[in-house]
């Protein structure tokens, strides 16, 4: 069985598919994408590196897009987090893998966000031709897609409450997005309770509710507007990255 690493310093032939790196200079931050192949399958590591020497907030998403030339067929997944860097330290974000042929066209990219969600740094690998997949036109397998989905996980009617003012404050914006919000509730010590607004494990707002309904209805105002801007942020990012 043989391996072969891949950097982006080189041109190389994979699969006898040719592979075109493409990597920006920045000067806080290196973004760098690894890939080791082992017969058909590709392993891919997205690495950042800090040129400074201080410690640096940053967030990144790495994304692969497959398209089957022959076929038509695309597809794409990407992850994304948040990570702190150390001065000088080099870390790996997030790893991989994904079958490829002769037939496959694979572009990979990873982009770096500073704290205010700006550019700070970007790789990006594509292998196979040079015709970009039209991946803002992927559709779910089988067809369907389920948008706009608001999970009640309360507890209390408090809690029931704020969800139903909320789920109303969320519909006025109309966001297309296939994400699942949840509204969670955490029962603290006396009789106070705690609101959570989840998308993917990540937080977008919390706070004590209390029995007053301008006061659910301010804060459900107010989420729905992190909300918004939550997607907003990653429709800008992802338009980054299909653009590069």
């Amino acid at each position: 069985m043989k391996s072969v690493f891949l950097n982006s310093s080189f041109l190389v032939l994979i699969f006898n598919i040719q592979a075109v790196f493409s990597q920006v200079a920045y000067n806080e931050v290196k973004a760098k994408i690894d890939i080791e192949t082992t017969e058909d399958v590709l392993s891919i590591n997205g690495t950042v590196e800090n040129l400074k020497s201080e410690y640096k907030n940053i967030s990144f998403k790495l994304a692969v897009i497959k398209k089957n030339r022959a076929e038509t067929n695309k597809s794409s997944n990407a992850q994304d987090g948040r990570v702190t860097l150390e001065p000088l330290q080099k870390v790996s974000l997030s790893k991989t893998q994904i079958n490829a042929t002769k037939k496959d066209q694979i572009t990979i990219v990873l982009f770096i966000y500073d704290e205010k969600d700006n550019v700070i740094g970007k790789d990006k690998v594509v292998i196979g031709d040079q015709v970009e997949p039209n991946v803002g036109s992927i559709k779910p397998k089988d067809g369907l897609e389920m948008i706009g989905i608001v999970s009640n996980d309360t507890k209390t009617k408090l809690g029931n409450d704020y969800y139903d003012l909320f789920y109303k404050e969320y519909n006025k914006l109309k966001i297309s997005s296939s994400k699942i919000i949840s509204i969670q509730e955490e029962l603290t010590y006396g009789r106070t309770t705690k609101i959570i607004i989840n998308i993917d494990g990540e937080v977008i707002d919390e706070f004590i509710a209390r029995p007053d309904e301008d006061f659910l209805q301010y804060m459900a105002e107010t989420s729905a507007s992190k909300v918004f801007k939550y997607f907003k942020k990653l429709e800008k990012q992802d338009k980054s990255i299909f653009q590069y």
